[in-house]
């Protein structure tokens, strides 16, 4: 339910903004494409991957030079060993701003450098062998224990950079990379969360991350570019 009271709190935020821009009478600023895409990873780590599965969704509309962006994705984590075993499930959301350093492309190309907000709530488990845990010579019996935490959540910020190249057509490839840091992680258990969804391993409060994906755009109008940008671009095609 949080994740949901935040998307469309996301939903009426760009809402809202369109409509004081539009208002306003700056044209330049209200969105003229949408691009929604996936992760490329997804379906590799569902063929390739005994530990983790996870799909992820993205959207962005353009506000001039800058991108309103939102991020979705479900994740399942797990790890078997033969004393022990770990498993770990939830969804995550990203929202942010990014700056587009290519505005303006003639193909609608992006290259971009921005901020993300991003949260989860999970439940992860784990179960061991007592046994193994306290000395495996021993003639005591095979007993397992499990422990967990049900509504466990978590969030970060990131500092993001990539590409959404046009290939042909609405259609564009890109990638994002990732820095993240954490802000908290909540367990209501005695476990210590190991994989904390959208994050990835809850080893350090940081981490790096990098994401493959499709796009498919939906435009709304022609893009208005202001006649500072198309002066320059004039200047450097006489050369």
């Amino acid at each position: 339910m949080s994740i949901l009271k935040y998307t469309i709190s996301f939903l009426f935020f760009w809402g809202a903004i369109s409509t004081v821009r539009a208002q306003s009478g700056g044209s330049a600023w209200i969105p003229s494409t949408l691009r929604i895409g996936g992760s490329a990873g997804s379906l590799a780590y569902l063929i390739f991957s005994d530990t983790r599965n996870y799909f992820e969704a993205s959207a962005d509309v353009d506000l001039n030079r800058f991108l309103l962006v939102y991020e979705y994705g479900f994740n399942q984590y797990k790890l078997d060993e033969p004393t022990y075993s770990y498993s770990n499930s939830g969804d995550y959301m990203r929202v942010g701003l990014d700056v587009d350093f290519m505005y303006g492309s003639k193909d609608g190309n992006v290259g971009f450098f921005g901020v993300r907000y991003g949260w989860t709530t999970f439940e992860d488990r784990l179960s061991y062998n007592t046994r193994a845990v306290i000395e495996s010579e021993t003639g005591w019996p095979d007993t397992r224990e499990e422990t967990s935490n049900t509504d466990a959540y978590a969030h970060w910020f990131e500092m993001d950079a990539g590409l959404k190249v046009r290939i042909v057509g609405p259609f564009f490839m890109g990638f994002t990379a990732r820095y993240k840091f954490l802000v908290k992680v909540h367990s209501n258990g005695e476990l210590k969360p190991y994989w904390v969804p959208g994050f990835g391993k809850h080893v350090n409060s940081d981490s790096w991350g990098l994401n493959y994906y499709f796009y498919y755009t939906i435009p709304f109008r022609k893009k208005v570019i202001s006649e500072k940008k198309k002066k320059k671009e004039k200047k450097e095609n006489d050369f």
